[in-house]
């Protein structure tokens, strides 16, 4: 499904506060997504990430962090939530990871384009759009 007429996958971009991920887009069923990424690097803050899978996993499963895709919502800034994580079979990425996104509600845009990054992600984990999606959009 993210495949396009070029033959090329779709990018995805995923934000946690603690670390930002890169990578690409596998399918896209609803609001769940299935996408290949590794670590960009680490963000400002000095909150540790495990390393390990299991507890990587626990740690991103309690946070909404950002996302983007251009197969996604058109490529409007989402808010994600990992459910689930596995090590990837393809050597340029680190894991493959499952979740559920929805796009940032509109109450809620102009506050956050008024606030830097990190103070941005703590507003989103109080205030969840989750609220105002509707249980079927449209993904493309």
């Amino acid at each position: 499904m993210p495949k396009r007429g070029s033959g090329t996958t779709e990018s995805f971009w995923l934000w946690t506060g603690d670390t930002e991920y890169e990578g690409q887009l596998l399918r896209v069923t609803g609001i769940k997504v299935l996408a290949r990424v590794r670590r960009c690097g680490i963000a400002g803050s000095c909150t540790f990430v495990p390393l390990d899978l299991n507890e990587r996993t626990r740690h991103l499963h309690k946070k909404i962090g950002f996302g983007q895709s251009p197969g996604i919502l058109a490529g409007s800034l989402m808010e994600f939530r990992v459910a689930a994580l596995q090590p990837s079979r393809v050597p340029h990425f680190e894991m493959t990871l499952a979740g559920c996104f929805w796009p940032v509600a509109d109450v809620h845009l102009e506050a956050l384009s008024e606030l830097g990054s990190n103070e941005a992600l703590r507003y989103l984990q109080k205030n969840s759009s989750r609220a105002f999606s509707p249980s079927k959009m449209r993904t493309g």
